[in-house]
């Protein structure tokens, strides 16, 4: 090499964690040759299989295209789908066993109409489940999709009792068939609050506008996993087969070990997007010391346990209803002073002492950031009114919620709120409030 001498021109990598080349120039050739600066390496097969699967299984690129909690939730969520197909297959045996598969005395016919009235009636559980909690799934995505697979392992253990309720009952397929109905229900709902909170968390994961890339990665996931599932049930089947206390055993370790990681798997999801109870959890904060919680220690501390969530009326006292209609309020003798307090506003908020409820109602409009405000303003003038103290607030007199909420509106606190949460990385022109749809227009003169 002592007359031609190595010039890089440009080096590449194939997005963050593909394979890099070098463009060299030979200064006594003509042209340009392209090395790969990993040709002689040792590992450049182990890299070959590394991006191999990278392009398989991870979007196009990971990690840069994804949001910084993706790897850590996918793995807890590989780990609890893999339990769950386990434990899918001793269910299953069980539900083959209880039908009658094997028996003589059992027919195909009285088999195929237990399944068909089992899918019947799931499918009106799935219409219900929907119409009742469509709306929710949005807000509280993390709280439903544990609460989806909580349930899941509820139809499972159901199931893996239809032979013993049936033998219990002297071979009736009528228990069998309320067995599968109700586990049936039960797996739709799964099917649809799993299903949509997916959606949601999709949403959160994609950071490219790749959301389809992100799915249809998860999928192939999924796929592997189930996968890997079925050939361990190819072996634990035969090994657990009239054993059945080591099935039940079994059951318990792979159910416990589903619950576990779904626990950590939507734990380590870090939205960015404000629901009611992050909020809450925020306002709190707030409050005592006028600062806002990054988005990963609010996520840390939201609960995600159905029944474990805390209310405002938990939080502050108050019952908020957002977005409500003027019937709710027009009553109210002293409607038309409130409303003026709000005429530059696109939102009111009108308080009833009584039943301790702060309706708010919405213009037209209303901008996501808007409804925020309004939230705010009837959380901290709710926990003036009960007693707790508002840093940088004088105190009102306990009970008197309507000086609260005036008091609210003069200091207007919102300001400082809205710089705290914009500097911590809280989205603020989306919100997951699950308003109402009402909409109201008043006049700025009253």
């Amino acid at each position: 090499m002592n007359k031609s001498t190595l010039k890089t021109i440009i080096s590449e990598t194939e997005g963050e964690s593909g394979p890099s080349r070098q463009y060299v120039k030979l200064a006594n050739e003509n042209g340009v040759v392209c090395i790969d600066s990993n040709t002689s390496s040792s590992n450049t097969r182990f890299r070959g299989i590394k991006h191999l699967l990278s392009s398989v299984f991870l979007p196009q690129g990971y990690p840069s295209s994804v949001s910084d909690d993706y790897l850590e939730y996918q793995i807890w969520d590989t780990v609890q789908a893999f339990a769950s197909s386990l434990s899918g297959s001793l269910s299953t045996r069980a539900i083959l066993e209880g039908v009658g598969v094997g028996s003589s005395t059992s027919t195909p016919l009285a088999a195929t109409l237990m399944w068909l009235i089992k899918d019947g009636t799931g499918m009106v559980g799935r219409i219900l489940f929907a119409w009742c909690n469509g709306t929710k799934l949005d807000a509280d995505s993390k709280k439903w999709r544990f609460f989806a697979d909580l349930l899941n392992d509820c139809a499972l253990s159901l199931e893996l009792c239809a032979p013993y309720a049936v033998a219990a009952v002297g071979g009736s397929n009528g228990a069998m068939t309320g067995i599968l109905c109700v586990s049936g229900v039960a797996k739709s709902i799964v099917g649809v609050a799993g299903g949509a909170t997916r959606a949601a968390l999709t949403q959160h994961q994609a950071r490219q506008g790749n959301l389809a890339d992100v799915s249809a990665k998860d999928g192939s996931q999924e796929t592997l996993v189930n996968l890997a599932a079925l050939i361990t049930s190819l072996w634990l089947l035969p090994f657990l087969d009239g054993s059945t206390k080591m099935t039940w055993f079994s059951f318990f370790l792979f159910t416990l070990l589903h619950v576990f990681a779904n626990l950590k798997a939507v734990k380590a999801v870090s939205m960015e997007t404000i629901n009611r109870t992050r909020y809450m959890l925020i306002l709190k904060q707030f409050a005592s010391c006028k600062d806002v919680p990054s988005v990963k220690v609010i996520n840390r501390l939201e609960p995600v346990v159905m029944g474990l969530i805390p209310t405002e009326k938990d939080v502050c006292g108050y019952r908020i209803e957002l977005g409500c209609s003027i019937k709710a309020i027009a009553s109210k003798k002293d409607l038309e002073n409130q409303l003026a307090v709000y005429s530059d506003r696109n939102f009111a908020l009108i308080p009833d002492s009584v039943s301790k409820t702060i309706y708010i109602i919405y213009r037209q409009d209303c901008t996501s950031e808007e409804m925020l405000e309004s939230y705010s303003h009837a959380v901290l003038a709710a926990m003036l009114a009960s007693g707790y103290a508002v840093s940088g607030m004088k105190p009102v007199v306990e009970g008197d919620i309507s000086s609260a909420l005036l008091k609210m509106v003069k200091e207007n606190c919102w300001g400082e709120l809205r710089d705290g949460l914009a500097n911590q990385g809280w989205i603020l022109n989306r919100s997951l409030l699950a308003t109402g749809e009402w909409r109201a227009s008043w006049s700025n003169d009253m």
